[in-house]
């Protein structure tokens, strides 16, 4: 009997159990089963090779990337068409290496190739890349290396040129040289190559450049030494100039002899000549990184120590809790308990190597709620971790009681870390109810279900200014019809609800949106007769009216002044600035600018960024919290990562913008997008950039435009151009080619174009002239229907062609492979 009752008790215990062990499963599906630290990196590094020098780091790839937007670096070949590299397996095995040589536009491969001979030699691997079939010279290309390490493979991309007379050793050698006697503190050896006067700032380690005194580009009394070397990364090369990129890290001493690290990026744009090598501009910037160990506690608050002017930080409502941004890394501060949270960095504590420390990505804090939870990005390139290798956007939440960080999405993506950048400024919010994400990509709104992953488009195809968004992301507006200048709905979306409101005006007006003030939206309505669209890039909008609507949808402001028209609208923190012109019969001249003040924006002044000055680090950067800090010594906490079974990775369509748009590269990153030439050109001309188009050819370059081009060949000149037909349309259909609207840009700029062997259209009060030459004194110009061009001076020409309102044409001459 009591065997019957134990054997019956037996079995009721294990139904229970397997019972339990069911629901358990049920219930726990999709919860972590633990947390672990981040892995470290895993993934070889490639250098190139010039002339024994190491250049052009490149970071592996676990999926092939749009070639399209990989410009990272650009690497000269032999004359031999052969290229010298170094690989740096780490502890990965490297089994096979191959390279496809691709046109810069992504649309064909020219060569692929299997690289048969590597030589193993101090732990790394050096092998060289020898080009079979031809390329044509002084035209880019991308070269793609495929490693096959771990098992897996792995892609590296660098631009390559072959090009005589491009001197990259020597440009390597000068910043190399300029560097080290920097570190060493040799201030007069740079003191010939700096242009040190009255605009340098001396006063803050955080931002220097070419005008700064040479004593402060040798660090005055910070006296670091190199932690990490750079390897220089060459930007752009052309038989002019040059721009080199390099990064790197140094440490110095504190006053209490603790350690301090900081990352410095430097960028130098240089001429050569047979006479010497000319330094156009440098600068440089530096960060400290945030050490808990330093003494970081002050009375008045948190000392970020060396940092720009642009710290990256969020609070709650109450000010309890304080999240901010360093040198990649990620913090929070608990002012009631004195923690300090390391919530997120690839950077690790020891054994830091250069894949750590790779900065093609960023972070940004969405949202910190009273009990110091918080949602952020991380976006760009994964240095380490289970992301390592790709690229997208990974939204976070950090669990603050439970000091853990849960990934709850990664948005994968082919693109580049800086257009990456740009689509993240313009939209990326996590709704109030911790359920959605949306993310603007390509010109494609997205939601994406926290829960599920599910990916759901919500507005496609937008064009560029036809769509604004809120500060915090909540609000977004965007043109019904996507027409910048033709448009009469307005429409804005609560992200949080998914409520829409339609914003219209009559048939005879048009609007567009200026941004927003917090929450507001700000727009403009003009007469659809008052508009000029007669020139792309300079089209005319001139409102007649300014309104600032609320979330709710009520009238906050109505701006309008008798005679008085905004044609553009910046807004900056709580102010707008109104760039404004008056009407004079059927023509508008310029007028005084006005303000708009967001007074609901003002913060009081015991929170937010200030700064103190010191001797040996000058300008330091202070995040107030609101309080007196009393103690000085934090407890430090690194939230572990939650490891959930399966993935939870988002992948986007396969979707590229039909629209045209243009790309601004200056300093050596991605700088600005813009959807017409002209504007993209005077924008590189101010940075002193280049401006490519969506299939990488150069459309603009500073610096590299001959000193004189004696007058083309008129007869080869296409019939239209020698008639002297400025219509846009009509030659783009003769010419069969793309023809680019210069209005706008400076005489300077559009010789560019003269200087690569195409004829410039010219308006002037008297008709059209044809650009066909210049020297350092003349212009060489042709009237439509003559056969001899004459000389006319330059400075006359500029006043001639401003006098007509600088309207300028010409058409871009591919190259044909």
């Amino acid at each position: 009997m009591w065997k019957k009752v134990i054997i019956r008790v037996a079995v009721l215990l294990l139904v229970f159990f397997g019972a339990v062990f069911v629901i358990g499963k049920i219930i726990n599906q999709g919860t972590p089963n633990t947390t672990q630290e981040m892995a470290g990196a895993t993934q070889p590094l490639i250098y190139m090779k010039n002339e024994g020098t190491l250049l052009n780091c490149l970071h592996g790839y676990r999926e092939e990337m749009d070639v399209t937007t990989m410009r990272d670096s650009l690497t000269p070949i032999n004359e031999d068409r052969s290229l010298e590299i170094q690989i740096d397996p780490y502890s990965m095995k490297v089994t096979d290496v191959t390279f496809e040589v691709i046109t810069a536009d992504g649309e064909k491969t020219t060569e692929n190739t299997k690289v048969t001979k590597l030589q193993t030699e101090d732990g790394y691997i050096n092998a060289t890349l020898q080009l079979q079939n031809p390329i044509l010279m002084n035209k880019e290309y991308m070269l793609k290396i495929q490693l096959t390490a771990g098992g897996r493979s792995l892609y590296y991309y660098t631009r390559i040129i072959q090009q005589d007379g491009l001197h990259a050793k020597s440009y390597l050698d000068f910043a190399n040289g300029f560097y080290e006697r920097c570190i060493n503190g040799d201030a007069d050896a740079i003191a010939t190559s700096i242009e040190a006067d009255d605009t340098g700032d001396n006063t803050n380690f955080a931002r220097v450049d070419i005008h700064s005194s040479s004593d402060q580009l040798c660090w005055a009394d910070l006296k670091p030494s190199v932690f990490y070397k750079p390897t220089p990364k060459i930007k752009e090369l052309n038989e002019t100039t040059a721009t080199i990129v390099m990064n790197y890290m140094i440490s110095a001493r504190s006053e209490s002899g603790k350690t301090e690290l900081y990352q410095v990026w430097e960028y130098y744009r240089m001429r050569y000549t047979d006479a010497q090598m000319y330094l156009l501009n440098f600068e440089r910037s530096t960060i400290e990184v945030f050490n808990p160990d330093n003494d970081v506690l002050i009375s008045k608050g948190i000392n970020i120590g060396v940092a720009g002017k642009d710290v990256n930080y969020k609070s709650d409502k109450e000010n309890n809790f304080f999240a901010f941004v360093q040198a990649g890394d990620l913090w929070q501060y608990d002012v009631s308990s004195g923690k300090l949270a390391q919530i997120f960095s690839f950077r690790q504590k020891t054994d830091s190597d250069a894949r750590d420390n790779y900065e093609q990505h960023n972070m940004e804090i969405i949202s910190v709620s009273e009990g110091g939870n918080m949602y952020f990005l991380v976006y760009g390139y994964m240095n380490r971790g289970i992301h390592e290798g790709e690229s997208g956007v990974a939204v976070y939440f950090y669990d603050s009681a439970a000091s853990s960080v849960e990934e709850k999405a990664f948005i994968s993506t082919k693109q580049s870390f800086g257009l990456l950048q740009k689509d993240v400024e313009s939209l990326a919010y996590v709704t109030q109810n911790e359920e959605g994400f949306y993310i603007l990509v390509d010109g494609q709104v997205y939601g994406v279900d926290l829960q599920t992953r599910a990916l759901e488009t919500v507005v496609e195809d937008l064009k560029a200014d036809c769509y604004v968004s809120s500060e915090s992301g909540k609000q977004f507006a965007w043109l019904e019809e996507n027409k910048a200048f033709d448009s009469k709905t307005l429409k804005v979306m609560d992200l949080d609800t998914r409520q829409v409101r339609d914003i219209t005006c009559s048939d005879s007006e048009r609007l567009r949106p200026v941004g927003f003030m917090q929450e507001d939206i700000v727009y403009g309505v003009a007469d659809q007769g008052d508009i000029n669209v007669e020139h792309e890039g300079q089209e005319l909008f001139p409102m007649k009216v300014l309104k600032i609507i609320n979330s709710e949808g009520e009238e906050v402001k109505n701006y309008a002044v008798a005679d008085t028209y905004v044609t553009k609208g910046e807004i900056s923190e709580k102010l707008l600035t109104l760039t404004r012109m008056k009407k004079q019969g059927s023509t508008f001249i310029e007028a005084t600018e006005d303000h708009i003040v967001n007074h609901a924006a003002e913060e009081e002044t015991a929170y937010g960024l200030t700064t103190q000055v010191t001797d040996r680090k000058q300008t330091e950067t202070i995040l107030r919290v609101g309080q007196t800090i009393r103690s000085k010594t934090p407890q430090v906490t690194r939230p572990r990562q939650l490891i959930f079974e399966g993935s939870r990775d988002v992948v986007l369509p396969e979707s590229k913008s039909s629209e045209i748009l243009y790309y601004v590269y200056a300093k050596g990153e991605l700088d600005s997008i813009y959807a017409n030439a002209n504007t993209a050109i005077n924008r590189a001309e101010e940075m002193l950039g280049v401006v490519v188009d969506s299939n990488q050819q150069y459309i603009w370059e500073r610096g590299n435009k001959k000193q004189k081009v004696d007058r083309l060949d008129v007869t080869k000149f296409p019939e239209i151009i020698r008639q002297g037909n400025m219509n846009i349309t009509q030659l783009e259909e003769a010419l069969g080619r793309q023809v680019l609207d210069l209005s706008g840009c400076s005489l300077d700029a559009v010789l560019y174009y003269v200087s690569e062997g195409t004829p410039v259209l010219a308006k002037t009060k008297d008709g059209v002239e044809v650009i066909s030459g210049y020297d350092l004194y003349n212009t060489i110009i042709l009237k439509p229907g003559d056969e001899e061009a004459r000389y006319y001076g330059l400075e006359e020409s500029e006043e001639m062609f401003k006098e007509a309102g600088n309207i300028f044409v010409t058409y871009l001459d591919p190259v044909t492979e």
